[in-house]
């Protein structure tokens, strides 16, 4: 009676595994897969826009990409568009250095994601060239743009979700694991 106890609680729990494990991946969130420039890398080219390409697909509403040089200034132009797995951001010329690209967006699924990466600008952006007039037109007063809410930077880049499929799972072998023990309890009895 042990045996056959003991072989229908393996059974049981090989077929929650099974059940469970493959359900995990599916439960994988988007993330960031590719951009352009690359995280880390050297620009040695004109950028004039950006391409964040993620794992899944993504929605316009709610996608933000803020561009900061190593000025402290903002450098993104327009409204990002995002179109199925790609968000394109263009960018006005580029100071030199260290150029920070924070992001945030929404997946498929809903779920709010953000991160942030680094590259490296070697290209000094073109000097404005003075053309000499026999006159000077009025200059109208600056306008200045509207301001784009900076994303907070996560450390890491990006948000961990990995928990919520393990609690599922863990939670479902508790209670597969808790009817067993009563089934066994019961038969006892009898």
């Amino acid at each position: 009676m042990r045996r056959r106890s003991a072989a229908v609680l393996a059974a049981l729990l090989v077929g929650l595994v099974v059940v469970v494990a493959p359900a995990t991946p599916a439960a994988a969130h988007t993330k960031l897969s590719k951009s352009v420039p690359a995280a880390r890398s050297t620009v040695t080219k004109p950028v004039t826009a950006l391409k964040l390409t993620f794992s899944g697909l993504i929605r316009q509403d709610g996608s933000v990409v803020v561009v900061r040089g190593a000025d402290g200034a903002k450098y993104q132009e327009a409204e990002p568009t995002a179109v199925d797995k790609t968000i394109t951001q263009p960018v006005r010329p580029l100071p030199v250095g260290v150029v920070t690209v924070e992001w945030k967006t929404v997946s498929g699924d809903g779920h709010t994601i953000s991160g942030s990466y680094t590259f490296t600008n070697k290209l000094a952006p073109p000097e404005p060239t003075a053309t000499p007039t026999a006159f000077e037109a009025p200059t109208a007063a600056p306008t200045s743009a509207p301001a784009i809410e900076p994303v907070a930077a996560l450390p890491g880049g990006e948000p961990s979700s990995n928990a919520v499929p393990w609690a599922v799972g863990g939670g479902a072998v508790v209670v597969v694991g808790l009817v067993v023990l009563l089934l066994l309890r019961r038969r006892r009895a009898h």
